[in-house]
């Protein structure tokens, strides 16, 4: 191939005319000088972005169904949240809610052991999956649609009649055990639990598992802890894939026919308390680099400002490349690869504005310096035409894949459901966020933002680092125990 690049333009030009066809409409006077259509005239059709709705259907034992089929791909999904979480466990018994999750599923059913119900799902290229985290359980199914109705059947038994195994449960409790044992090997996995127990200490948010907890754990505590809320009032399903809408609640029926349950008493979940109070934590680690976290207490993704703090969190730090802490700290400067800011919006209870960075150990104090310097200048002064303009394009270009899938489409629709939330919620969204001025973001952002009340968490070598810590607040030394993943 002699001009490779003359050939690309012959099959451009062969392909142009039907392309303008099929994608646009030309105006009768897009052309120009040689007759042709001219791109610069052409029409698009609008894209449509609006948001498909699930069809909501309570079944006769009260569980509720959303529907949306999806006839693309020959395959069927169920999706489920359960109104069960880690905050209901004892503290004592902490990680009992994550490892009653692993074994509901691992563990088989009454009628069918672990191995057979291995080797049955590996047959028909199935799988069902159990979990617990901080506010929900979930299940899952994922079969072939020809297969719907045996993996419908499985499903419902691992739901309605889990074994618990005494040797799956062996096994998951060992997993767990060996997990905690090697948390803190990653210093940013530890810096990151650190802080939030820290933001949500004296609540259940701010509790993490231990060899101690989850030892004093029996399989007993397991099957009571899973009778308690495993009933069919608080369960939630999705349904997607390639069903006839109108048999599969017959066979949703069918198979959770006389699946009975009394509704539970919730123990009381205490509040998150308000405060904020700074300060510095070191855990000292012999490591060449600083992992750095801070944050504190934040709102709900309902809050009426949220959306306004979606877009100044775009432009301090969750904006990638045209974030400030990135072109300061990164950028400018060359101190860090990672500098990020967000705020977790918070469902049931209050979220988390969070920022952090890694660093080298002789450019710690000043990484902290610059990311608290710039959420300050973020309360401070008015951002810029050009920020806003990209931040709300970023958000409102990026929403759409939020959507790309009706899998995506259902779990946003369960969780409004879930949670309460306004059915307009996803509808409004983007007209919220078109509507955020730079007013709006430095008004919000001197409520929402406390760079004095920042809890900093440092994991490094201080014999190494620039400056003394106590110029940013009162400096306590963490010991890192060993404690389990954070909950999702």
């Amino acid at each position: 191939m002699k001009n490779p690049g003359l050939i690309a333009l012959v099959l451009i030009s062969l392909a142009l005319p039907h392309c303008l066809s099929a994608g646009a409409k030309q105006p009768a006077n897009a052309v120009n000088n040689s007759g042709r259509p001219s791109l610069g005239g052409l029409v698009y059709k609008p894209i449509n972005t609006d948001i498909p709705k699930t069809k909501r259907v309570v079944l006769s034992n009260g569980m509720i169904v959303h529907l949306m089929p999806d006839h693309e791909l020959p395959l069927f999904s169920v999706a489920s949240m359960i109104r069960v979480g880690a905050i209901f466990e004892p503290e004592d018994k902490t990680g009992l809610a994550m490892l009653t999750g692993a074994t509901i599923r691992s563990g088989g059913t009454i009628s069918t052991p672990p191995d057979i119900l291995d080797e049955t799902l590996e047959f028909i290229s199935g799988s069902v999956e159990t979990s617990i985290g901080a506010e929900s359980g979930s299940a899952s199914l994922s079969v072939l649609s020809k297969d719907t109705d045996k993996g419908l059947e499985i499903f419902a038994d691992v739901l309605r009649n889990p074994r618990f195994d005494q040797g799956r449960f062996e096994l998951a409790k060992a997993r767990m055990l060996d997990g905690i044992s090697r948390q803190n090997d990653s210093p940013t996995g530890a810096a990151s639990r650190e802080l939030l127990k820290l933001i949500y200490k004296g609540s259940a948010y701010g509790r993490y598992p231990t060899i101690e907890t989850v030892t004093s754990i029996t399989i007993d505590d397991v099957k009571k802890f899973y009778a308690k809320y495993f009933v069919p009032q608080n369960v939630m399903l999705g349904i997607t894939g390639d069903y006839d809408e109108s048999a599969i609640i017959s066979k949703l029926e069918k198979v959770f026919k006389g699946w009975k349950g009394q509704t539970p008493r919730y123990p009381p979940v205490a509040p998150v308390t308000e405060k904020f109070e700074g300060g510095v934590y070191l855990a000292v680690k012999k490591i060449p680099q600083s992992v750095i976290r801070m944050g504190h207490l934040a709102g709900r993704k309902t809050d009426p400002d949220y959306q306004t703090l979606r877009v100044m969190d775009d432009i301090l730090g969750g904006g990638g490349f045209s974030s400030r802490l990135v072109k300061s700290v990164r950028v400018d400067r060359g101190l860090a690869y990672s500098v990020w800011a967000y705020t977790i919006g918070g469902r049931r209870e209050l979220g988390r504005f969070m920022a952090g960075a890694e660093t080298k150990a002789s450019s710690t104090g000043q990484v902290i310096g610059l990311i608290k310097s710039e959420i300050e200048r973020i309360r401070t002064e008015p951002v810029t035409d050009e920020e806003l303009k990209m931040a709300k394009d970023s958000i409102i270009n990026s929403f759409i894949f939020v959507f790309d899938r009706p899998a995506k489409i259902m779990g946003q629709r369960m969780i409004i459901d879930y949670y309460g939330y306004p059915k307009d919620y996803l509808e409004t969204y983007r007209d919220k966020v078109m509507a955020v001025t730079k007013e709006d973001i430095m008004r919000v952002a001197a409520k929402r933002l406390h760079p004095d009340g920042l809890k900093i968490v440092i994991i490094g070598d201080p014999e190494k680092f620039d400056m003394a810590l106590s110029r940013f607040g009162k400096v306590t030394e963490l010991k890192l125990e060993s404690h389990g993943a954070p909950r999702r």
